[in-house]
């Protein structure tokens, strides 16, 4: 099975039936049903499960609301919800003109710095979207990051992909550690994970450490094998959508022509998660350890392969098939057991609409 692209004419079936919804739902949550569909089936799903599961979902979701909205300066836009439509039409408009390849190109450096929209689910929608080869839901992936858009930097405005950032000075370890330097008076105990990302974002000290994180050729799979080693030993929700969120940046990376600066917007979002994931000092220092120890995590719990992708699917839960499928990817890119044992967390732990 190839976990990168897993696609068929019956999920392109299902996948066009999610055209007529919004992106989001019930004030705020992010519409998984297009990830959860493509996950499901690239771990083995039959189309009548899929439609099985199509049709229990799409109960909670709202019809799309057509509003009308200039897209030529579509980088105006990003940040209003209203424009998605408008958006997703414009994207699905330029992918028929251009093809995939160069609008992904043209529009990717123009909203990294706004990828933590959606809680990430902007990026991971686009992921998805990519590994299915479903022109249609790119388009909505792409609409959806860019409405979502959520900028965490004073700076992160229409020209900020032009500009220097400042120099990093920290590896991967060391960054992570000093996440719990931030102090923000604002509110963050809030519910909503992009909403304790923001209240993070406001920290005095937020700017700097943001961009402090060095990034070389093997950042964003050290990051993903953090977050994944975190997710194994904690199962937090909020981690849960790092290990995605790396995966989805993994798979776009072709499409970027400077990576390294993505991985630097990426990790300004994920400093923000990672204390809006509410995790101690000592769970950090922990999962840092582990995941540069054989041992320690070979000793993680695993079950079969085949029992994950199996459970995953007859799950309804809003969240097990995409972090199984997205584990069992990167497992399959870099042969890391770390990855094996955040799918194994992601069965053992129910978790909730975000």
């Amino acid at each position: 099975m190839d976990y990168l692209l897993a696609t068929s004419q019956g999920l392109a079936r299902q996948l066009d039936g999610c055209m007529a919804h919004d992106a989001e739902y019930n004030h705020g949550l992010s519409d998984h049903l297009p990830m959860l569909l493509h996950s499901m089936h690239a771990l083995g799903a039959t189309e009548s499960r899929l439609q099985e599961y199509a049709s229990s979902y799409v109960t909670r979701l709202e019809p799309r609301r057509v509003i009308p909205v200039d897209t030529d300066d579509w980088l105006a836009l990003r940040g209003q919800l209203d424009a998605y439509h408008a958006l997703s039409a414009m994207f699905a408009q330029r992918i028929a003109v251009a093809e995939r390849d160069c609008v992904l190109r043209d529009a990717l450096p123009h909203l990294m710095p706004g990828v933590g929209a959606g809680a990430f689910h902007g990026l991971i929608r686009c992921g998805h979207a990519l590994a299915a080869r479903h022109d249609g839901e790119l388009a909505n992936g792409l609409a959806y990051w860019a409405a979502a858009w959520l900028p965490l930097m004073p700076s992160a405005d229409a020209d900020e992909v032009r500009r220097p950032l400042p120099s990093p000075s920290l590896d991967l370890a060391s960054w992570a550690r000093c996440a719990h330097d931030l102090r923000t008076a604002l509110d963050t105990g809030q519910p909503r994970i992009t909403l304790r990302m923001k209240a993070w974002s406001a920290a005095p000290q937020f700017p700097v450490l943001a961009f402090a994180l060095c990034a070389n050729d093997d950042t964003l799979r050290d990051i993903a094998r953090f977050a994944a080693t975190v997710y194994a030993q904690t199962g937090n929700f909020t981690v849960m959508h790092m290990v995605t969120s790396a995966h989805a940046l993994l798979t776009l990376g072709p499409w970027f022509d400077d990576l390294k600066l993505a991985t630097r917007w990426f990790g300004v979002a994920l400093l923000a998660a990672l204390r809006a994931a509410r995790l101690t000092r000592q769970q950090i220092d922990t999962s840092l350890v582990t995941m540069n120890e054989a041992d320690a995590i070979s000793a993680l719990p695993v079950l079969p392969w085949n029992e994950l992708a199996a459970a995953a699917i007859a799950s309804d839960d809003d969240h097990a098939a995409k972090i199984v499928y997205s584990s069992r990817a990167l497992f399959e890119m870099y042969g890391d057991a770390a990855f094996h044992a955040a799918a194994t967390q992601g069965m053992l732990t129910q978790t909730r609409p975000d």
